[in-house]
């Protein structure tokens, strides 16, 4: 990256550069735990190596955003107020369920509620920001809407994988998606890559998380509990019924395998 790339990075809201040193503290972090896992199949995720992706979180905050989702097209690559009360609490969401894993299905549900919210006084009634817009603003084309749908049902496993609290990694890989989409989205808008670039990016970040799922339990029904979970909320079933009957099945799943 050259001097002029990196000067459209650097920006006034941040002349400290406090966002963009955690940025790069959790770009490090990412890099070494998961280099940790893939060659020696250990990870070292405690409040020390996670406190900067929490902090990371609320300083995107000092920045000024769009007040709601852009319709038009031009700005389509615009962070808005919504998506990123969003990330923080998704981001959240994941790290806080690494570090207090008993309390995985709490905080699932907190998330939900405080991202309804979020929703309620910065959203648009007609787009879903974590779910893709549904066909309901517009018409896409077949390759959109089955990687919009991949993308979902991935958000789906997300969720799953945090209401389990069981495999940290697994976890944690479900966080580089989020706080990295806020940063493919600068780079789209700054000209430095195009979106093609970027999807490849995020779809291999989904990807790995499949994988690391299938390394840690030898199988791979996250695709598809997540994909039954997409099918039910694209059906109109609230969350709030789908989930805590999820977590009901999987405690009953629990004691039985324990007795």
């Amino acid at each position: 990256m050259n001097s002029e790339a990196l000067k459209k990075l650097f920006t006034h809201e941040d002349p400290y550069f406090i966002h963009k040193g955690l940025g790069f503290l959790c770009l490090a972090n990412y890099v070494a735990q998961f280099y940790m896992y893939f060659a020696h199949g250990t990870s070292y995720l405690n409040a020390y190596t996670i406190a900067p992706h929490i902090l990371l979180q609320g300083t995107a905050f000092i920045f000024k955003v769009l007040a709601k989702r852009p319709i038009e097209s031009t700005l389509n690559m615009f962070i808005w107020e919504e998506l990123r009360i969003h990330s923080l609490l998704f981001a959240w969401r994941a790290c806080f369920t690494i570090l207090f894993p008993s309390w995985a299905p709490v905080i699932c549900l907190l998330t939900m509620g405080a991202a309804d919210i979020a929703t309620h006084y910065h959203g648009r009634s007609e787009v879903s920001t974590v779910r893709g817009q549904h066909s309901k603003v517009g018409k896409r084309s077949l390759i959109k809407e089955l990687t919009g749908a991949f993308f979902s049902i991935s958000q789906m496993g997300a969720t799953y994988i945090c209401l389990l609290g069981d495999s940290p990694i697994l976890i944690f890989s479900t966080l580089s998606p989020i706080q990295t989409s806020a940063f493919g989205m600068t780079l789209i808008r700054k000209n430095l890559i195009n979106k093609t670039i970027w999807s490849v990016v995020y779809s291999a970040e989904l990807l790995m998380t499949y994988y690391i799922w299938y390394r840690e339990y030898k199988e791979f029904s996250i695709f598809y509990i997540a994909s039954l979970l997409y099918l039910l909320r694209r059906c109109g079933i609230s969350k709030y019924l789908i989930w805590p009957s999820l977590y009901l099945v999987i405690y009953i799943i629990f004691l039985f395998d324990s007795v």
